[in-house]
């Protein structure tokens, strides 16, 4: 007779899942710079530049290894989907997870690009939308900026001429935004990382697509085939006339569209999902115990973790322990657990995030 399959309530990601500098040639400093103050050098050593760091996901290109077990993600979740993603996603995305979660940090502005619906007609068969959000977990010296929509007092026209005339700067909205900014990435919404920011990015893909990305603008670069800027390379392909199709031109623009899509979550405070940000998400930046409760009744939840230790504890005595620089899942079946958060450095304090998905 075989035995049970056991299910766990805390999953651990191999924190190197790591996207090549050749598909992200603007890569920056910072998701190295968290990563190597706790975890040790990966088999190929540290990568110069990080420019994504893929981790949770159950995406073909870059799945997500469990840690202690030898699967990936989706593998795992077809174990008992109700378990680990909860009865009502798990009869909706079967055994694959709809939130996939980035980290994300640029040395230079990122390509202008927008996402479009779901339903968007230019859309191929295995291509989806890519509804996200950002939160900030790093910006220096508040120095870092990103763009996000369009500058207030400007027609359609005027925008229309800047994007198609490669005058990016000339239309786009700047924010300056504060460590714990949640920014709704709403379908439709033209955006942009500056550099400097490091940023936990939740997005919502459907199951065996990959989210569509089109590209406005990539501020006329050059890059080799190993994704240095050259000017003897190629430019990076843009959309135009895709993007400029999914673009919400109903969004405000400005300071108007700062106070829509921006909200500063202090300690321990829940962001619950709205129209625009389909993503709950509660962070904890003081060292101590606490209760943690399932931002979405009945459903997972992911944790990432950047400066600090983080421990799981479940009430079946199973823990497990996090430092900066790792990512894991909480299954819809582990229900309200405990956490404790420490700090290793004097010099940095503390800090967690917990991820859910609203449809």
């Amino acid at each position: 007779m075989e035995s049970a399959v056991r299910l766990s309530p805390f999953v651990k990601f191999d924190p190197y899942n790591f996207v090549p500098v050749t598909r992200t040639p603007w890569a920056g400093a910072l998701i190295g710079a968290c990563k190597k103050r706790a975890l040790p050098k990966p088999e190929h050593g540290w990568p110069a530049r990080i420019g994504e760091s893929w981790e949770v996901s159950t995406d073909a290109h870059f799945p997500s290894k469990v840690v202690g077990d030898d699967v990936f993600l989706n593998q795992l979740i077809e174990r008992n989907p109700a378990f680990y993603l909860g009865p009502g996603l798990s009869a909706i995305f079967g055994s694959h997870c709809p939130l996939l979660l980035k980290w994300l940090n640029a040395q230079e502005p990122l390509s202008v690009q927008v996402h479009p619906q779901h339903d968007h007609p230019l859309l191929k068969p295995n291509e989806c939308g890519k509804p996200e959000s950002w939160l900030i977990l790093d910006n220096p010296h508040q120095a870092g900026f990103v763009f996000l929509g369009f500058k207030d007092g400007l027609s359609k026209d005027q925008i229309l001429a800047g994007l198609r005339q490669d005058r990016p700067r000339d239309v786009l909205h700047v924010v300056y935004p504060k460590v714990g900014d949640v920014i709704a990435i709403p379908p439709g919404c033209v955006h942009a990382t500056g550099p400097g920011v490091l940023i936990a990015e939740p997005q919502y893909v459907l199951p065996a697509k990959s989210g569509k990305t089109w590209r406005l603008s990539d501020w006329r670069r050059f890059y080799n085939q190993a994704g240095e800027q050259d000017p003897l390379g190629k430019p990076r392909e843009l959309h135009i006339d895709e993007a400029i199709s999914a673009i919400d031109w109903d969004l405000p623009r400005g300071k108007e569209l700062e106070r829509l899509l921006i909200h500063n979550a202090a300690h321990r405070e829940v962001f619950q999902a709205n129209r625009y940000n389909p993503f709950p998400v509660q962070s904890f930046l003081t060292a101590g115990m606490y209760v943690y409760s399932p931002l979405v009744e009945e459903q997972f939840s992911l944790v990432t973790c950047w400066e600090g230790q983080l421990r799981l504890m479940h009430d079946s005595g199973e823990t497990l322990s996090l430092v900066a620089g790792e990512s894991g899942f909480i299954s819809a079946g582990a229900g309200i657990i405990r956490i404790e958060l420490s700090a290793v450095d004097a010099q940095f304090a503390p800090a967690c995030a917990f991820f859910a998905f609203k449809m």
